[in-house]
């Protein structure tokens, strides 16, 4: 027998440490004064302390010789990311937009809208789906760009109203829709013709701090800004019975307003909150240090708690178990201009681009396809992690940017590890 790869000990007091292991997502308390028993081998701890030898098999902390750990996670991994039950399709239906933010990562194309024969080849697109896919039990239609309710009448609402004809024969699958949006554009017409049916619909809509702060980032040609329209905006969406994501972006400046949009959103119902997130992201090119920013964050989130609101606490046992959309092989980005992608946080470019949509509805994927197959956990680093099991290696995206490095994809130090098991800990025993 062995000690897992995935083992970490960590002392939480003067009388207590606890084992965890990340594989297993599993944890044991033993008191310090036992923690030594730990150094030596499984079977010397078999004969020292049999209650201890036996919780640790129990967990998975103690594994026979033979035992490949790794193959496992990366099996389980490619099994996760290779679901055939799951297929997500973006479509980016323009990559203009009506605000300029500053942390933007697009290049915004003004005027650039899907033209009609790259709106049928998604219609056609849709149907190789439902053909090809005979395993699918949910399909996401997801719209992103640029601002995707723009020119929603000549692009979006054709590509919906196709894909909602699909709904009484294919009974099995869960049909989806869902938006990445600002919300500013929101009107009754594109609102009425969501709710034509009664299918699974969401929506990401951001805010940039408070008010003051937010119509600084986002501005509007309307001189009252654009906050207040997009929290009715979001409103709306909640009374018609849209679940709504509402990501509070903040950087070391504005981190100070977030808490203000607590009360221009409290008179929301139970019934609306019900359907409502609210999940904080620090903006990532803001790289200030500030010290306690974190634990301001988390007295804020715990604010909105306290007053019924469901905060989104980011975990990152969530990166392996539910991975990026974009990490997942049933998934393609459908620019304007037909060019297909996968990952929605970088730049549309053309070099970026990982091939087209043809005539008939299939897509003509380049050799940089095969590429990003092999991309997870090729590292030396990722493969002696003790935490692998819960981030997964880091997303795509960032293995391809770090590609030849043998250094931790997510820059984790070995006590950023230990702060990740803790949290791991935290939620597992006062939020799970």
């Amino acid at each position: 027998m062995k000690y897992s790869k995935y083992n970490s000990i960590l002392q939480l007091s003067d009388l207590l440490s606890v084992l965890y292991n990340s594989k297993e997502d599993k944890s044991i308390i033993i008191s310090n004064s036992k923690t030594d028993l730990l150094k030596f081998s499984p079977e010397y701890l078999a004969n020292q302390d049999s209650e201890i030898y036996n919780n640790l098999i129990q967990i998975n902390a103690i594994v026979a010789d033979d035992k490949n750990e790794l193959q496992e996670v990366i099996e389980l991994g490619k099994q996760i990311e290779n679901n055939d039950e799951y297929y997500k399709l973006i479509i980016n239906p323009t990559m203009g937009c009506n605000f300029s933010c500053w942390y933007c990562y697009e290049s915004h194309i003004v005027g650039s809208k899907m033209s009609k024969s790259n709106v049928d080849k998604i219609i056609k697109f849709i149907d190789n789906i439902l053909l090809e896919k005979p395993n699918l039990k949910t399909f996401d239609l997801a719209f992103f760009g640029g601002e995707p309710l723009m020119y929603y009448s000549k692009v979006t609402r054709p590509i919906i109203d196709y894909y909602r004809t699909k709904y009484e024969i294919h009974k099995n699958i869960n049909f989806e829709i869902s938006f990445t949006s600002n919300g500013y554009l929101l009107s009754d017409i594109i609102l009425n013709h969501l709710i034509e049916k009664n299918d699974y619909k969401h929506f990401q809509i951001t805010l940039d701090g408070n008010r003051e702060e937010h119509n600084q980032v986002r501005v509007a040609q309307k001189e009252e800004g654009s906050y207040d329209v997009i929290i009715e905006s979001i409103r709306r969406l909640l009374e018609n019975g849209v679940e709504v994501v509402l990501r509070v972006n903040y950087t070391a400046l504005t981190a100070y307003s977030v808490g203000d949009i607590l009360n221009d959103i409290s008179h929301f119902t139970d019934a609306n909150k019900r359907n409502l997130s609210i999940d904080f992201h620090r903006v990532w090119q803001d790289k200030e240090e500030v010290a306690d920013i974190d634990e301001f964050i988390n007295s804020i989130k715990e604010s909105f708690e306290n007053s019924n609101f469901r905060v989104v606490r980011n975990d990152i046992v969530e990166n392996f178990k539910k991975p990026c959309y974009a990490d997942r092989e049933n998934e393609v980005v459908i620019n304007f201009n037909g060019d297909i992608y996968k990952c929605t946080a970088r730049d549309f470019s053309k070099e970026n681009s990982y091939g087209f949509i043809d005539d008939n509805g299939k897509l003509n994927w380049n050799d940089k396809i095969e590429t990003w197959k092999k991309l997870k956990i090729q590292s030396k680093a990722c493969q002696s992690c003790r935490i692998l099991p819960l981030c997964g290696g880091g997303c795509h995206q960032i293995n391809l940017e770090l590609l030849g490095t043998d250094s931790c994809q997510m820059g984790y130090s070995e006590e950023k590890k230990d702060e990740i098991i803790l949290t791991r800990l935290e939620n597992l025993f006062f939020h799970e």
